[in-house]
């Protein structure tokens, strides 16, 4: 499987919807992503713009073998996002593939606790998330290499036991510079890619049998043990 960032096929930083729609005006770019799924047989999750009965939305596609098997809506804007496009209104589709079962999520999407525990509850193996972290957020306190949304995508897959993998832009557009830290994340929690910035492709092998492993000790389960009596 390979992820690229949010919104991929057109860049991130657009002005208003007019603006958006002249970058559309050839098409999403999913025809090209189709052909490449389809002659390299492989999955592809990308992130993409559309223009549906006039309002712009921000979006995700899964092809396996040249067809499209998911589309997902971001269900959660970030800051001017909101201003461009209309958030989703249904939570992200968990689907087979031929690496397992993915789900889909886009960025800001990773830090909604939620949304995750629903694609463990569905039987994700893997979280496939494009990803746009805008840099000039972080916490005063902040140091190291985690910036604040890796650790919480860091969290999601500790809490659920299933691998995250995210693609982040890089850059500067129009002035946005951005956190890059494209990684897969392991069901404990931890990256099992270098963390670095700048281009470059992260690879890594998951193991389908450690993201249905839910146990995490001889009496412990972390979908079992949820207290659904209280919560």
């Amino acid at each position: 499987m390979v992820v690229f960032p949010e919104l991929a096929t057109t860049g991130y930083g657009f002005r208003d919807a007019a603006e958006l729609s002249l970058a559309l005006s050839d098409g999403t770019g999913l025809d090209r992503i189709a052909t490449l799924s389809d002659e390299l047989e492989i999955v592809i999750v990308t992130g993409y713009a559309e223009i549906q009965n006039g309002k712009a939305l921000n979006k995700a596609a899964l092809f396996s073998g040249g067809k499209l098997i998911a589309d997902y809506v971001k269900t959660h804007l970030w800051n001017t996002e909101k201003e461009l496009f209309v958030e989703g209104a249904s939570l992200p589709p968990v689907v087979d593939t031929p690496i397992g079962r993915v789900a889909l999520a886009i960025c800001y999407d990773l830090e909604f606790p939620e949304l995750l525990r629903h694609c463990a509850l569905e039987g994700a193996d893997v979280v496939a998330a494009p990803t746009n972290w805008p840099a000039g957020f972080e916490a005063p306190s902040h140091y190291g290499p985690f910036n604040g949304e890796l650790l919480r995508a860091m969290a999601g897959a500790s809490t659920n036991r299933f691998y995250v993998a995210i693609a982040c832009r890089t850059g500067l557009e129009r002035g946005v510079d951005w956190v890059d830290n494209s990684c897969v994340i392991d069901p404990d929690g931890y990256p099992i890619t270098p963390l670095f910035r700048g281009e470059g492709v992260e690879v890594a092998d998951i193991e389908t049998d450690l993201s249905r492993l839910k146990d995490i000790s001889p009496r412990n389960n972390v979908l079992g043990d949820r207290r659904r009596d209280l919560y």
